[in-house]
């Protein structure tokens, strides 16, 4: 579930013991504000009969700062805590206010020697805002996921993923990237574009393209990783000026997201619709594993 400025995304992924993950619906409703985003919630639960349902719900992109930083030395019990300090000068509020989580990159970068890590640091009052969001409705709270990760979970089940794929999101006006090989996320970038609905101008495939091509460069050079298989593209707005801009200048196979390429699908949702609810269709994806 993902509560967004514009709107709600709900996903509902089923995951069979063998086989790929099967998504039951994917259904977006627009929304002018928090109030009408929780009322179209609460219809789209009752409509599909999700009461009792466990859910993952998805931070807003602007609640939260995801940080790279050299992993401190200790133990793994006072891992978090030694991170707490060390991301403190690096957050515009105080770390006495923040939620912070970690994740591991990789271990098998050959030009990497130190061993780094992703941190999570969020606002505390708007991961509680997120969690009463969920609590007043009849879905059962499961985790509260970030969107990077949330799209990591899509990207893991690509067939390119094996030897590496690149994620564009376009939505909403805003762009995100993330790189992935054999489901670890070692790339995650906000595209600073404000790529307004329906625009699929020149200007605007122009500067996805170089922000992509920076990304695959950076995820070559610094984890010494051969090239990705394939860029796809995932966006709410109709056209092809944006995919035929990257065919053009990328030296890699680009191609737009079909969600059945990843999953099996009750019904396939149209690419638009896809993109509106890709974060909500990975967050349903999320599965709980601890490696620190």
């Amino acid at each position: 579930m993902d509560l967004g400025p514009d709107g709600v995304a709900v996903a509902c992924v089923e995951r069979p013991r063998t086989g790929r993950p099967r998504l039951r619906f994917a259904d977006w409703r627009p929304a002018e504000d928090e109030e009408q985003a929780l009322a179209a919630l609460a219809a789209v639960e009752k409509t599909r009969s999700l009461r009792g349902a466990a859910a993952v719900g998805v931070m807003d992109p602007t609640s939260y700062s995801l940080l790279l930083v050299e992993a401190p030395d200790v133990e793994p019990a006072e891992l978090r805590a030694a991170l707490r300090w060390r991301i403190k000068d690096l957050i515009d509020f105080h770390i006495d206010d923040a939620v912070i989580d970690v994740f591991d990159l990789p271990g098998d970068a050959p030009r990497r020697h130190t061993r780094m890590m992703y941190v999570v640091a969020a606002r505390a009052a708007a991961v509680r805002a997120r969690v009463d969001a969920l609590d007043a409705t009849h879905l059962e709270l499961g985790a509260i996921d970030i969107p990077e990760l949330a799209l990591r979970n899509v990207t893991a089940l690509l067939p390119e993923d094996v030897g590496g794929v690149a994620l564009l999101h376009v939505c909403g006006g805003h762009g995100l990237v993330v790189i992935t090989h054999q489901s670890s996320l070692y790339l995650a970038r906000t595209i600073d574009i404000d790529v307004a609905p329906g625009d699929a101008g020149e200007r605007a495939a122009e500067t996805l393209t170089l922000e992509i091509q920076r990304s695959l460069d950076y995820y070559e050079s610094h984890f010494g990783q051969p090239p990705v298989q394939a860029v796809v593209v995932s966006r709410d707005t109709p056209g092809a000026a944006i995919e035929e801009h990257l065919r053009g200048t990328l030296a890699v196979a680009v191609r737009t997201f079909d969600p059945a390429t990843a999953l099996d699908c009750d019904q396939a949702p149209a690419p638009e619709l896809a993109a509106r609810c890709l974060t909500a269709i990975g967050a349903a994806l999320r599965q709980e594993r601890t490696a620190l």
